[in-house]
């Protein structure tokens, strides 16, 4: 499988002639094209498990269920399927940048609403 990401003319050319070089007498293709999106960087990844792991330890849980508690509080939505109402929880590691950040800022306002301070010079920053 080869994947591309298009980020100029030039890029988009050369993907238009592979498509255009595909042999379509013999085989069948699968060609998707969506919008690129970049997902949380590193350093945004480093501040949210600092602070889940402090958090979960000024709160007494483990850190997988600080970060299950989270989730479920600022990501969670409901979704009818088939007559029953379920409750989805969505994956953090999907979330894009723009979404990320938003998810982060509920989780500190979050946290110093329950009297916590993220000491994070420790951490790096």
């Amino acid at each position: 499988m080869t994947k591309y990401k298009v980020t100029s003319s030039e890029e988009l050319e050369h993907v238009v002639k592979q498509i255009g070089k595909l042999d379509i007498q013999d085989k069948a293709w699968d060609i998707e094209v969506k919008k690129f999106s970049f997902n949380r960087t590193a350093d945004q990844n480093r501040r949210y498990w600092a602070l889940v792991d402090e958090l979960s330890s000024f709160l007494g849980y483990e850190d997988f269920e600080m970060h299950e508690l989270l989730k479920y509080k600022f990501l969670s939505y409901k979704q009818e399927m088939l007559g029953d109402e379920l409750v989805v929880i969505p994956s953090t590691s999907k979330l894009n940048i723009k979404d990320f950040v938003d998810y982060l800022s509920k989780v500190e306002r979050f946290a110093v609403s329950l009297g916590f301070k993220l000491d994070l010079k420790h951490y790096g920053y």
